[in-house]
């Protein structure tokens, strides 16, 4: 069975257009990785009617991996570990979900 991730990023108002541009760059080469069956992201929307509660974060990437290996494998790469070190420390949140299938 794959294994589903939700990882939540969070950037300081300054550094979105590059948090952007990283994360593009970082999906496009992670979706040739061996073991990876989807690698995407998405800005979260934070225009919210009044009274509902503002989403946590400014981007979420959904990740489906054939197995652990392929995790590990990916977080190793060099496109992975450039994109952290893309950003100082503090700049960047990460949170990182795994799904199960109830």
């Amino acid at each position: 069975m794959s294994i589903k991730l939700i990882a939540t990023l969070t950037f300081p108002a300054d550094q979105q257009d590059k948090a952007r541009d990283a994360l593009a760059e970082l999906v496009e080469k992670s979706q040739s990785d061996k073991g990876c069956l989807q690698y995407e992201f998405f800005a979260i929307d934070k225009n919210v009617a009044e009274g509902e509660p503002v989403p946590e974060g400014d981007f979420v990437v959904l990740e489906e991996w054939w197995d652990e290996d392929a995790i590990e494998a990916h977080v190793a790469t060099e496109h992975f570990q450039g994109f952290l070190s893309t950003f100082g420390e503090g700049e960047i949140s990460l949170n990182i979900q795994r799904l199960l299938t109830p």
